[in-house]
């Protein structure tokens, strides 16, 4: 496949090839190198598509830049906050959905995030 830049990727998604679009934006991720710019591109790709009202692609990006947030360098406090941010961001997106699994799976990680704070 050849690559595809992030605007073309969302001109795939806005066409209806979700699926296309979600392969060219991992393949973007990828390339990065940088934990940050990984997290900031989540949010970036999770909003938008968040926009186009797809919330099922829109929560798993949350919830990579969640994943992400737990393992930056800084204190496993800030960390923990970080990452919490992304995983109420997500909850909000698997609460517009349907799939019933992974909204239980989000307020799990999102409780086990809030003991880890509270503990600090």
């Amino acid at each position: 496949m050849n690559m595809v830049s992030v605007s073309e990727a969302f001109d795939l998604a806005r066409s209806g090839r979700k699926e296309a679009a979600s392969d060219a934006l991992k393949q973007e991720f990828q390339r990065l190198q940088s934990p940050d710019q990984k997290v900031e591109l989540c949010e970036w790709i999770a909003s938008c598509f968040e926009n186009l009202r797809d919330y099922e692609q829109a929560a798993e990006w949350y919830e990579l830049a969640g994943a992400l947030s737990l393992s930056e360098t800084g204190s496993p406090l800030s960390n923990a906050l970080m990452a919490l941010k992304e995983y109420e961001r997500a909850l909000a997106c698997r609460e517009r959905g349907d799939d019933e699994e992974s909204l239980e799976a989000c307020i799990s990680v999102i409780r086990d995030l809030r003991r880890a704070y509270s503990a600090a």
